[in-house]
């Protein structure tokens, strides 16, 4: 992936998906089995990692299209949503509802119906058991550990839950020290092995009742184990700190020395956290314990870091305005060596930029860079004048800015950011007017043959058909082929251009194959329905070909079929299933990541437990190579794996309520959550399909709604609800018909005030060449990802049509609107 996210030069961002907040999730120093649960019982949302597509929502423009008025979207409260062919814990009655209100965020009718199955007299003791068991966990966020404990107690007498002791002990053990029954929660913990995926957090509470119970000597050796043991863990702060304050009670040097090493560790690590707060406080009375201050050098180097590392905390937090003052104090304060001088000035200009203050910035880039350049560091110095270009390009300097983009590749040939200076110097020659000077820089970049080399000769085939030079465009395609391009998309996306340029050379049978060789790599892909497109307007027998491609069984043998789907006859896999089972989804994944069972196995017995947003992270892990076999016979269950029908009832309703082209919100929500309800976006969307607070508010009031919380977009029933009402909006804003989603989709990432700016532009390209001209790099990727997806649904998904009715269209020219 390139350094720069964004063709627009525009911030980077960050594709990891913070949670929705969550009281498990929260307080200073957790000790208690609020955060146990978070951890073990997976309550408070799913954790994330960052290898998935990135998932961007509006977040400048916030007035929504035209859009219904009048109906109240779906709350939180609603009827159960009906997914039968989910393999639960319960098969049916209020247990089931149980585990979809908690999905649902609806705790208070969870709670409810849990309480029914507990006191039926017919219910199985499984069916007591789990109930017991999610009931407990009600019990912890409403703060009565005391009955939690008796509940876990009880859970554990259940049969089928025998394999899953270990963990309704930690979970008993904690509620009983936060119910302050130390002594009674050791004697539980210490009744049998914490072992597997639970074993650092079996470490830690056994520590915390040892330590609340005066053995201090254990709980210091058990702290200190979980440090040795998972040394990346997520609770390592939690036990640093622990440790530390337990060791600072005590009076040897010892002790001492290291309960001081270990604030100065979170001080460095975590500075801005609870953690990181609470040792600064802690380390100055506990060297006047120890005996004084560090000598005045250790002391100035000890205060060095931390001032640094917080500058650059509060930066990664998003902190910008103390981070730009605390940087001044630390600039103006002390006479720093000039590696600190670039450290702070780069992290200062960066928050101004962050702060969309890009011409502010570029001066103190050009501050930073230079300071870089003094101390030798290099490859600081390189991203300070880059970014200093880009702030020259946001002030509408742009034959200045591509200037010295390209002194800055020559400057440094061998940098990474070397190609990526080329191509910005290409975007800024681009908007100077100058295209020949704009050619030239992406020809620089391709020939660096860097991780942009593939994007500057996307951008030079682009403007070889603008400038309709149809033989150069075929040139660069070939080209691209005789590289042997390995990535499936893109050489689909050779394959296709390569037919447009064959079609506009007059050589139609040679343009026709090319589209149908697009069809191989990636049958389900963008560039398929730009393919399948152009064989349509050539007639159904063309149209024939490509859908044989796509009906037809793969070559390749080394696609997995549905058998792949199985999981191993191993303990932890059992675990798995019946954690998921209660809709446990993080602590089934827990057990999955420890006994290695990865891949199709994995993502299986999560997705069929409707765990959809866990199982869409483990097959992000397996790339595209299975997708080249289309979902013909038993492959199809991988396909219908990969694309769920999550929260189909409410999404069947909405669209034909709001307008929204069939199965196209299934695509949008995909891309923008992954199915996860909790999804938080870096820019504050919010939800399943990430509904920025503001533009929810317009939406809301359009339907009536005069009040919106923001924690309601946390609510799936209700998200979707509205997300839908201004999905409608969009397409119906550009005219209402399947044609115009292309428009839609844009909008409904960048604002649809974006798309009309583009359209004034570049409205008169070929409607493919305006996608592909779309500025931002990340809105272009986003549109051809969600058309892919809904591809995909239409083909699985939207029976009783014909092939050519379940294929999405992209017109060679844009659709008139009415933007």
């Amino acid at each position: 992936m390139s350094k720069r996210r964004s063709s627009e030069i525009s911030d980077e961002r960050d594709d990891r998906l913070p949670q929705a907040p969550s009281p498990w999730r929260s307080g200073a120093a957790p000790a208690s089995l609020a955060l146990v649960v978070a951890l073990v019982a997976g309550v408070g949302g799913c954790r994330t990692e960052g290898k998935t597509p990135p998932l961007f929502t509006a977040a400048e423009e916030t007035t929504s299209p035209a859009s219904e008025q009048g109906e109240t979207p779906k709350a939180a409260d609603a009827e159960p949503i009906p997914e039968a062919h989910r393999d639960l814990w319960f098969a049916k009655g209020p247990g089931r509802e149980a585990i979809l209100a908690r999905e649902r965020h609806d705790y208070e009718r969870a709670a409810e119906l849990l309480d029914k199955v507990i006191a039926d007299p017919n219910a199985s003791a499984d069916e007591r058991g789990g109930a017991l068991w999610l009931r407990g966990l009600e019990d912890v966020r409403a703060g009565d550990y005391a009955k939690a404990a008796e509940r876990f107690a009880e859970a554990r007498k259940a049969p089928g839950l025998a394999a899953l002791d270990g963990r309704l002990r930690l979970l008993q053990g904690q509620a009983l020290l936060d119910s302050g029954q130390p002594s009674e929660a050791l004697g539980v913990l210490e009744g049998g092995p914490l072992t597997g995926a639970i074993t650092g957090d079996g470490l830690i509470a056994n520590a915390d009742a040892r330590q609340r119970t005066g053995d201090r000597l254990g709980a210091a050796e058990l702290y200190e184990k979980y440090l040795r043991d998972h040394a990346k863990a997520s609770r390592r702060h939690e036990a640093r700190a622990k440790l530390a304050r337990m060791l600072a009670e005590g009076e040897s040097p010892e002790e001492l020395g290291r309960a001081l090493a270990l604030y100065e560790q979170l001080i460095l690590e975590v500075p801005l956290s609870t953690f990181g707060e609470e040792a600064a406080a802690a380390i100055p009375p506990l060297q006047a314990k120890i005996g004084g201050p560090r000598s005045l050098s250790k002391e100035i180097e000890a205060t060095r870091q931390r001032a640094l590392a917080r500058l650059q905390e509060l930066l990664s937090r998003g902190r910008y305005k103390t981070l730009i003052a605390e940087a001044g104090d630390f600039l103006r304060a002390r006479k720093l060596p000039p590696e600190d001088r670039c450290e702070a000035l780069f992290l200062r200009a960066s928050a101004i930029f962050k702060q969309r203050k890009r011409t502010e910035a570029r001066p103190k880039f050009d501050q930073a860079a230079a300071e870089c350049k003094r101390a030798g560091l290099v490859d600081k110095e390189v991203k300070a004048r880059y970014q200093a270009g880009r702030g020259r390009y946001a002030a509408g300097e742009y034959s200045r800015a591509a200037k010295e983009f390209e002194r800055l590749a020559v400057d440094h040939p061998k940098h990474s950011y070397a190609d990526d200076a080329y191509v910005l110097a290409g975007e800024s020659w681009a908007e100077a007017g100058n295209r020949a000077a704009e050619r030239a820089a992406y020809e620089k970049a391709a020939a660096l043959g860097g991780d942009m080399a593939a994007e500057a000769r996307r951008r030079l085939v682009v403007g070889a058909f603008v400038d309709k030079r149809y033989a150069d465009a075929l040139e660069l395609v070939d080209a691209g082929l005789q590289r042997g391009e390995s990535d499936p998309i893109e050489l689909a996306k050779l394959h296709y251009y390569r037919g447009r340029a064959l079609d506009q050379l007059g050589r139609k049978d040679e343009a026709e194959a090319a589209w149908v060789e697009a069809l191989r790599p990636a049958p389900l892909s963008y560039p398929a329905i730009l393919a399948l497109s152009r064989l349509r307007d050539a007639g159904d027998a063309s149209l024939a070909k490509g859908v044989a491609v796509l009906e037809g069984a793969a070559a390749d043998g080394s696609i997995p079929s549905a058998g792949a789907l199985a999981l191993p006859d191993q303990p932890a896999a059992k675990r798995a299933k019946a954690l998921a089972a209660l809709g446990l989804g993080e602590e089934a994944r827990d057990e999955l990541d420890e006994a290695s069972i990865k891949g199709w196995p994995a993502a299986a017995v999560l997705a069929q437990a409707g765990l959809y947003s866990e199982s869409q992270r483990l097959l992000g892990a397996l790339g595209r190579g299975w997708r080249k076999a289309p979902p013909v016979g038993d492959t199809r269950k991988l396909w219908e794996l990969a694309h769920p029908l999550a929260f189909e009832e409410v999404i069947r309703e909405g669209e034909g309520t709001h307008q929204v082209p069939n199965l196209l919100t299934y695509a949008i929500m995909q891309t923008e959550s992954r199915f996860d309800p909790g999804a938080t976006s870096w820019a504050g969307a919010r939800g399943l399909i990430q509904m920025m607070p503001a533009t929810a508010k317009d939406v809301a009031k359009k339907a009536g709604i005069s009040k919106l919380d923001p924690a309601q977009l946390y609510e799936p029933a209700f998200n979707l609800d509205l997300g839908m009402r201004y999905l409608g909006g969009l397409v119906g804003r550009f005219g209402g018909s399947d044609e115009v989603v292309p428009l839609a989709i844009p909008s409904y990432n960048a604002g649809p005030g974006a798309v009309d700016r583009w359209l004034k532009k570049q409205g008169d390209r070929d409607f493919d060449l305006f996608i592909e001209s779309i500025p931002f790099d990340e809105t272009r990727k986003y549109t051809q990802s969600v058309m892919e997806r809904w591809m995909i649904y239409r083909w699985i998904y939207a029976d009783g049509v014909t092939p050519a009715e379940r294929l999405p269209y992209i017109p060679l020219t844009i659709p008139a609107t009415q933007g």
